[in-house]
């Protein structure tokens, strides 16, 4: 549908002048008729053309002249206007342009006010953009110290360590594990009911008043109870957790945990189980939340694993949930080749990411206590110890048919240790661990790691790429060897592959 044209005054000064044309035109017409027929034709033609010529004239230079003025009256109005427009556009003020001017004046006031308001959405969106990415960098930071503060709990006789792995809505499950005493492991896992910033600074506290409370509450029982009446006291942004919590003594082999929501826990040995657990109540939410302390015996040659819920809930892009079978697997796989609790943790953690591609829709938090069945015995820093080194492997090795070789290397390590180390005190820590047969010696001699030896000069030094002759020897019969240091000791272990242990 076209619009109609609206009238303008030189729109309606040319009407009228083409209206005074055609008027001059029909007058022209007639009185050419009417002179003709009277004079009989001479001369007509230049009298009406002198009559008629003079008056177009005068209207052409009439017109023009109205043209011009009104064009520059309008100019004039125009860039008044403009410099008003652009005054007030610039300083946020009104135009009073006034009379036929009032619409425009009205046209710039909106202008001015949409443009206000968009201004103001546009830095609130800037601002709150910057707000939360600032928000997610202090959140992604806080999650991180989380983790690295959680050390792992290393001993002769148990291990206790945890990991995560993050997604990107920053949803700040948590893990801990730290001793309360000398050789007492108080761990935990929480999944956060919450993401971003509040969530992660949620985490963080919690993690605080529970450490604050396992250390001075005089069971773990009354230390969760303790967490959950700080959370609900002080919890502006009104979140929640769900969380297992444990105390593990090794002297006694008593294991105490209250669950609080989560899920039961992986125990792994001779058997494949969940740990039998009272589903209890979340942290957060009620004064006297129905929280149980329950108690077991855990023997070694065990594993337990805990871990929230994005382990098991990971998906694939098919949209398949990881499930508890195949955390059931992971676990497994990792007390199989495991070296302690932390290979156990790599192992669940890297079966998760690796299942859901590498990208999570939830945090994966996973806390693992490593209690291999073993025997550990004290040897005294002299070569005549090595008899009892040698009934001890030979004891364990009976039916082995590498049971010679592997206490040679054994033999081999044991001597270095006395003749070089200046060790007062010599440990040995013997266990199975799936198909291995692994040996530990740890030493109070000055540091030394033998796998950074190399031999010097002569054949051995180009055909071993790390370590002495004894030691490239020992790799031969050994399938892994690991060195660190612990509270100022050498812990040297070696893994044998076996056929049969006794």
């Amino acid at each position: 549908m076209k619009a109609h044209k609206k009238l303008t005054f030189p729109l309606i000064l040319t009407l009228f002048f083409a209206g005074l044309l055609l008027a001059g035109f029909i007058y022209a017409l007639i009185r050419y008729s009417v002179l003709a027929s009277a004079a009989g034709g001479e001369g007509v033609l230049e009298t009406v053309l002198w009559e008629v010529i003079p008056a177009l004239i005068v209207l052409v230079i009439l017109y023009g002249a109205a043209m011009v003025v009104y064009f520059v009256r309008i100019r004039s109005s125009i860039q008044k206007a403009a410099k008003a427009i652009e005054g007030a556009v610039t300083e946020h003020k009104e135009t009073d342009l006034g009379g036929e001017w009032a619409p425009v004046d009205a046209a710039v006031k909106k202008f001015n006010a949409s443009a206000e308001a968009d201004i103001r959405t546009r830095e609130n969106k800037i601002a709150y953009d910057a707000q939360r990415r600032t928000e997610a960098g202090i959140a992604r930071d806080m999650v991180k110290a989380l983790s690295a503060t959680s050390l792992p709990c290393v001993e002769l006789d148990f291990s206790g360590a945890g990991g995560a792995e993050r997604s990107p809505v920053i949803a700040a499950d948590l893990f801990d594990g730290f001793y309360l005493g000398r050789r007492t492991l108080c761990f935990m896992t929480a999944d956060i009911w919450g993401t971003g910033f509040a969530a992660a600074r949620f985490a963080s506290r919690v993690k605080e008043l529970f450490r604050d409370a396992a250390h001075s509450a005089d069971t773990l029982g009354e230390a969760v109870l303790r967490l959950n009446q700080e959370l609900i006291a002080n919890n502006p942004d009104e979140l929640a957790l769900t969380g297992f919590f444990a105390v593990f003594m090794p002297a006694t082999g008593e294991l105490r945990y209250v669950n609080a929501g989560s899920n039961p826990p992986v125990l792994v040995g001779k058997e494949r189980a969940f740990l039998r657990v009272q589903p209890g109540c979340p942290l957060g939410l009620y004064e006297e939340p129905n929280l149980t302390e329950e108690y077991l015996m855990f023997k070694p040659g065990r594993c337990l694993v805990t871990y929230t819920n994005g382990a098991v809930e990971a998906r694939d892009a098919q949209g398949q949930a990881f499930g508890y079978d195949r955390l059931f697997a992971a676990v497994k796989d990792g007390w199989d080749r495991a070296l302690g609790a932390d290979r156990i943790v790599t192992s669940v953690l890297e079966a998760v990411k690796g299942f859901a591609g590498g990208k999570l829709g939830d945090d994966c938090a996973v806390y693992a206590l490593y209690y291999p069945n073993g025997i550990q015995t004290e040897l005294m820093p002299k070569t005549s110890e090595l008899e009892r080194l040698r009934d001890t492997i030979l004891d364990w090795l009976k039916d082995d048919p590498r049971k010679n070789k592997i206490f040679l290397a054994c033999e081999e390590i044991f001597t270095n240790i006395v003749n070089h180390s200046g060790a007062t005190t010599i440990h040995l820590n013997c266990q199975v661990e799936g198909n291995s047969f692994v040996v530990r010696f740890t030493d109070d001699g000055e540091p030394f790691n033998p796998l950074q030896v190399r031999p010097e000069g002569g054949y051995y030094s180009n055909n071993y790429a790390e370590g002495g002759m004894g030691m490239a020897i020992i790799r031969q019969i050994a399938g892994e060897i690991f060195y660190r240091t612990q509270e100022n000791r050498n812990v040297l272990t070696i893994r044998f592959p076996v056929i049969k242990v006794n």
